[in-house]
């Protein structure tokens, strides 16, 4: 279903931010290699997150689900498929971490997703499993999906890792605990958010120290885990107040960490008025912006969003490190270009990012999601900006991966976005 923005004046008000995705991923997935009962409150319920949930079933796990939370019997890393292929859908997370579940199957398993994640190279991620010790490989000569994992566990020792998209850490080593000895594994550089933050959800010690993480052999213990809400889950909301006449506040009780304190590091970068509290954080538009160069390695799912704040901010801003942003839902290094361009945006595409020329008036127009929630999102803001009516096509469709009550949210916040009918 398409989705219908005209101007907004102001994004005003207040909302509460929303459970991290990734937190209700892998704690699920934690869950399933658990033995015995774990309760997963607050769980993010969107449709990446019950890719996984559905998962767990076919892996062997006994499942109980509300709207609260999630019970989840696991197996104590005993995997015990019913089936000998699992559907990732669209969700480039699950794919890696039902891999790396899989990897603790007796028997081979085949790990798939739709046409979209299928485009999806990742020999990075399958190159570490391997130097892990076990055997992983692709169907595909890129290294993309499906993925034949023939199981038997990991073999350990010391692992020295390459390029690899950092946002696939805790995927790497979340079947670490249960290899045949202790895993050293030597990295370029740690993602924002510490991997032992989410690995103490299962009750497993690790040490990171500068770039090296230490798993000794261990299992994961049941738990009673509420999933943690995120600054970040709320950046298209922050971002479109920035960006207006607004007063905005986000009220997260969370230590602002990680990816949220990029994100913030980020906007703050280009003059955006934040205040950052105990109880969350407050924007406060309309400023003046002036353009920023930003390394946006540790998050460059985010680099979507900043292209649009830079088409405002006054001067060049230098968007670089978002290789990883070319292989995610979409190449959205080349789709925010391609649909800025369309709203008369000054945009030039690198090999690691954008470099964009501000500011310049946005115009309303249609526009194409690629099928990716970050896209949608980073072009609902422009379009709240722009001069004109924008429609996004098929954007309804999208957000549900990974946004609940995205639109809504905006309507009640002033907003002017409506549904409109998809075009065949």
């Amino acid at each position: 279903m398409n989705l219908t923005i005209n101007p907004s004046a102001a994004i005003t008000g207040e909302m509460e931010a929303t459970p991290s995705k990734l937190h209700t991923q892998f704690a699920t997935v934690l869950a399933i290699l658990t033995g015995g009962k774990s309760v997963i409150e607050s769980p993010l319920r969107v449709r990446d997150t019950n890719v996984i949930l559905r998962a767990a079933e076919s892996l062997g796990a006994v499942v109980k689900r509300s709207q609260e939370r999630w019970s989840i019997w696991g197996n104590g890393g005993e995997i015990k498929s019913d089936k000998n292929m699992i559907d990732a859908k669209n969700s480039g997370t699950a794919l890696s971490l039902l891999t790396s579940v899989a990897t603790l199957s007796p028997t081979p398993i085949v790990l798939n997703g739709d046409v979209q994640l299928r485009s999806r190279a990742m020999p990075g991620f399958l190159k570490a499993l391997r130097a892990m010790g076990t055997e992983v490989y692709s169907t595909k000569p890129n290294d993309s999906p499906p993925f034949m994992v023939f199981g038997g566990g990991l073999a350990g020792g010391r692992v020295r890792l390459g390029n690899f998209e950092p946002n696939l850490l805790p995927s790497i080593l979340l079947a670490a605990p249960y290899a045949k000895k202790k895993v050293d594994l030597k990295v370029k550089a740690l993602p924002p958010d510490p991997v032992s933050d989410l690995m103490k959800i299962g009750h497993v010690k690790i040490i990171e120290k500068k770039n090296t993480i230490s798993v000794p052999k261990q299992s994961y213990r049941v738990f009673n885990y509420r999933v943690p809400r995120e600054i970040s889950s709320a950046a298209p909301f922050i971002t479109a107040a920035g960006l207006t006449s607004s007063k905005l506040k986000v009220n997260c009780s969370e230590k602002v960490k990680g990816r949220d304190q990029e994100f913030i590091k980020y906007i703050k970068s280009f003059g955006m008025g934040v205040h950052i509290s105990r109880n969350g954080i407050s924007v406060e538009g309309k400023q003046r912006l002036k353009a920023a160069k930003l390394n946006v390695s540790s998050c460059p799912e985010l680099l979507p969003l900043l292209a649009v704040v830079a088409c405002v901010a006054k001067g060049r801003t230098l968007l670089y490190g978002a290789e990883g942003a070319r292989s995610m839902k979409s190449d959205r290094v080349s789709a925010i270009t391609n649909e800025l361009r369309r709203m008369k945006a000054k945009v030039l595409e690198r090999n690691d990012g954008l470099l964009i020329h501000g500011p310049v008036k946005l115009k309303g127009c249609d526009v194409d999601d690629h099928n990716d929630y970050a896209i949608t999102a980073a072009l609902v803001v422009a379009a709240i900006i722009a001069d004109g009516k924008t429609t996004v096509k098929n954007a309804a469709d999208s957000l549900g991966t990974s946004y609940s009550r995205f639109i809504s949210t905006f309507q009640a916040l002033g907003g002017s976005i409506s549904y409109g009918h998809s075009v065949a």
